[in-house]
């Protein structure tokens, strides 16, 4: 079959459709990828001549299919709307947003996969191939007969290593680019590739999709979290390397990759240092940091690791219902510095909750006061997304009451349209959100230490919490350089060609 794959995603960085295409070639059918990426403005949708460029290159395919995140559904609601109008073709919404909203997505399409859709896309392949009857495929929900047919979800898959890697044969990928759909080109990639080695998050956080899916799946596997062997990933990374000679690292982003055991992680990073030999990233948590596997990474040349934080040890165990610690974050913190000319480390954290305290949000900034130093902060501003249990918290408490209340519309960056959205103590919020960046023994990204310290002096936090006029004032300057810094500064450092970039970046991890 003629097959036409859809992303919404901001960046052309979508594994899971690389994968969906992947099976879907494996098994012989003909596949067009299509990254319909737009800036991170979730509020700008596709245009007239944006759909119909879209609509030229389905128009001689016998399945569509689209994903979406609940940042990119009104994106993806609009592609679905466009070609049901000018097309007799059926039309498949998955991804992250479908498993978690079905109900909102079944509205807008004929089939909504939910969960994982390798297995269920193949089966739906091959019935509408043969023309035989789909309503009875696990994972799908299809409209018939103006009823909607809910299917169970299968089981999960146990054995990650039986899948294709991700497809990167980009002869048959195209991207919107400035408006226009054009063939994928390798500078689409900007030197990198986004990696998953694994499958499923252990902890469940109630802000987090993952507590969600260990919902959806539960009885339906053996393990939450599944793995690639390190072979597997070596030679995909192989492969990729091979097609793409301008990469310049690879950048593992599952959940947590310290949550591996040591012995995968030493076979890990033996192949990659002896087969690979290129700076890579990857995610961490504070648990299961420890000086053994950070010694692996590093020698196998890991240069940017990111540890989640995300709150104080109160606002964790009570409010995310997240089994980390202050001490957690601690430890973890004075291994990492021992790596500090070699790592370079972030630290996640969440603003804008509004569950928290003041005196969390204090404990939070104490805490990270603490972490040794330098390191980089990343502050991100809570998105309630459908599905999770503090999105459901919230609107069951009235807090989220319109789409727009949940915040998934915003940029986590965007700190300015958070603190004035959430609205409860904006002036602690503020201090956290100018706190990202650098973190030194002098500053803390707009703010020199002692600053943070007069900032946070308890009469001040009280008179500011009540009269917001100086928050409001300053909100205005932090709006302001965010601005030019996302719509400026970032798009022209995207613009510059390849080649520059690397040799900019590597000149700046040694600075």
């Amino acid at each position: 079959m003629k097959i036409t794959l859809i992303s919404t995603a901001t960046y052309p960085s979508d594994q899971g459709i690389r994968t969906i295409s992947a099976v879907l070639k494996k098994a012989g059918h003909d596949v067009k990828l299509v990254f319909m990426a737009l800036s991170e403005n979730y509020s700008r949708n596709y245009s007239l001549s944006e759909l119909e460029q879209l609509r030229f290159l389905c128009k001689d395919s016998q399945l569509i299919g689209i994903s979406s995140y609940a940042s990119t559904a009104k994106r993806a609601t609009r592609i679905i709307a466009f070609l049901k109008k000018y097309l007799n073709i059926p039309i498949v919404y998955g991804g992250v947003h479908a498993t978690i909203s079905p109900e909102d997505c079944i509205k807008v399409a004929d089939i909504v996969c939910v969960g994982e859709g390798e297995e269920a896309i193949l089966e739906l392949t091959n019935a509408l191939e043969r023309k035989k009857p789909i309503d009875k495929i696990k994972n799908l929900w299809v409209k018939k007969e103006g009823k909607i047919i809910k299917n169970p979800v299968r089981n999960v898959i146990e054995n990650l290593d039986k899948l294709p890697m991700p497809d990167y044969n980009t002869e048959d990928h195209y991207r919107l680019d400035s408006g226009k759909i054009r063939k994928f080109q390798e500078r689409d990639l900007d030197g990198a590739i986004f990696f998953l080695t694994g499958r499923g998050c252990p902890y469940g956080c109630d802000y987090c999709s993952n507590s969600f899916f260990n919902e959806l799946y539960k009885g339906k596997c053996k393990k939450i979290v599944r793995w690639h062997s390190p072979e597997y990933i070596i030679n995909g990374i192989l492969e990729v390397r091979k097609k793409f000679p301008t990469l310049s690292y690879f950048d593992i982003r599952d959940d947590t990759f310290s949550l591996r055991p040591w012995g995968d992680i030493k076979k890990f990073c033996d192949l990659y240092k002896e087969k690979i030999n290129l700076r890579f990233k990857c995610l961490a948590d504070p648990k299961t940091i420890t000086d053994e596997k950070i010694s692996l990474l590093v020698k196998a040349g890991c240069t940017d690791i990111i540890i989640g934080i995300q709150g104080s040890e109160k606002t964790n165990l009570e409010i995310y219902h997240r089994n980390q610690r202050d001490a957690d974050v601690l430890n973890a913190s004075k291994i990492l510095h021992k790596y500090k000319d070699k790592l370079t480390v972030m630290y996640d954290v969440i603003a804008c909750n509004p569950y928290e305290s003041p005196e969390n949000i204090v404990s939070l900034i104490r805490l990270l006061q603490k972490i040794s130093k330098p390191y980089f902060l990343s502050v991100n501003n809570l998105v309630l997304f459908p599905g999770s249990k503090l999105d459901q918290r919230a609107r069951l408490d009235g807090i989220v009451k319109t789409e727009k209340d949940a915040a998934y519309h915003l940029n986590y960056w965007d700190r300015k349209a958070h603190i004035l959205l959430k609205g409860k103590n904006m002036y602690l919020n503020l201090i956290l959100n100018m706190m990202r960046g650098p973190a030194t023994e002098k500053r803390f990204g707009l703010l020199q230490n002692p600053m943070v310290n007069y900032l946070l002096k308890q009469e001040r936090i009280r008179k500011n919490l009540k009269n917001p006029l100086l928050t409001l004032f300053l909100l205005q300057f932090v709006g302001t350089y965010d601005m030019i810094r996302e719509r400026i500064l970032k798009p022209a450092y995207r613009s510059l060609p390849v080649n520059f970039k690397i040799w900019y970046d590597e000149i700046r991890y040694k600075i």
